[in-house]
């Protein structure tokens, strides 16, 4: 039996021998930051495939080569973090805070094609000046009156996340954010509870293998500026540098002016830019929906593990004493949450 072969035991999709398609600027880029080189690409593949063989705790997982990429990308080639990444990706996939929108990726979920036509997120098919995606966020189309539209809205962005994290150019130049949150109201606060929001951001920081380039945020409304500033609080240095605000979209100097829809100023209208998206997510509802058969043994993890607690994150999951120290693990320090976040809401 050959290697593919044995791989595909375990793999929810086809097992391929990777073949480089990356031009030479992006060979040169992913050598010079994420010290990729064919020798140590080829040798992290199947380190990583080895691995998912050998670990009793997956079920089951995609094998091919763009997919596993992805997190060896995202930790810059050290095998063990690319590990720990793909290993908690799959665990928060299946977790409380995850398995609603990430272990039903249906593309015909109610209201979903809704979101879609509003453009609340959205693509832009032109890229920033230095050649980054850059996907674009219009939260005011989201009505917060809609039933269970919190775990739809996180669908559609998934299904957008894994689209994008598909693309080799993507994983090694990175993501660019825009959000306009004109018209932002506490509606649209109140989607998510707040220790939601920080779980979902804490475990995303740790799951989510995407290189973030920067965040631009305009027309945050006053009234809301204090979730802004909780959110701030709550990020990683390196990402909070990331963020900007702009009062207008004049102020957005990430991107050529003539690049954003066409309702922003440029060429081409929101309509033209989220059709083909429409038409490659119809066209792929099946590759998403047999996300589903991506499984871990969850018999073998302790429960604040799976219930993605965040202090369980500090914690290595090959840690020997692994359920002695999640034992220790809850999610006490979010009651201290409520009363920190009411503080920036008076001041």
């Amino acid at each position: 039996m050959s290697d593919l072969e044995k791989y595909q035991a375990k793999s929810t999709t086809p097992v391929d021998e990777y073949k480089c398609t990356l031009s030479d600027e992006l060979v040169k880029l992913a050598e010079k930051e994420l010290r990729e080189t064919e020798e140590i690409r080829n040798h992290g593949i199947k380190a990583m495939r080895d691995w998912i063989l050998d670990n009793p705790r997956i079920i089951k997982c995609r094998m091919d080569s763009v997919f596993l990429l992805r997190f060896l990308r995202f930790r810059k080639y050290s095998i063990p973090m690319a590990q720990e990444a793909l290993e908690r990706y799959l665990i928060f996939r299946e977790g409380v805070y995850g398995h609603d929108w990430f272990s039903n990726l249906d593309f015909n979920r109610p209201y979903l094609t809704e979101l879609l036509d509003k453009c609340v997120i959205i693509p832009l098919p032109n890229k920033d000046k230095l050649g980054r995606q850059v996907l674009m966020f219009r939260l005011a189309g989201v009505d917060p009156s809609v039933n269970d539209i919190g775990n739809t809205f996180l669908t559609l962005s998934t299904l957008f996340f894994e689209s994008l994290l598909d693309i080799e150019e993507n994983q090694i130049r990175g993501i660019n954010y825009m959000g306009d949150v004109t018209g932002l109201q506490l509606g649209h606060v109140n989607i998510f509870p707040l220790e939601t929001c920080y779980k979902f951001g804490k475990n995303i920081e740790k799951t989510c293998a995407a290189r973030h380039k920067g965040f631009n945020v305009v027309n945050m409304p006053s009234t809301v500026q204090y979730i802004a500033n909780f959110a701030l609080k709550h990020m990683p240095d390196k990402l909070r540098e990331r963020v900007k605000f702009c009062s207008t979209m004049e102020e957005v100097d990430c991107i050529e002016k003539k690049n954003l829809p066409k309702e922003y100023g440029g060429e081409i209208s929101l309509e033209d830019m989220i059709k083909p998206w429409k038409e490659q997510l119809a066209a792929k509802k099946d590759f998403f929906l047999n996300y589903n058969n991506m499984k871990v043994n969850h018999k073998l993890y302790p429960q604040p593990v799976l219930k993605c607690v965040v202090d369980t994150l500090k914690i290595s999951l090959n840690a020997a004493d692994l359920f002695e120290q999640a034992s220790n693990c809850n999610d006490e320090d979010l009651s201290g949450l409520q009363g920190s976040f009411r503080k920036l809401e008076i001041d």
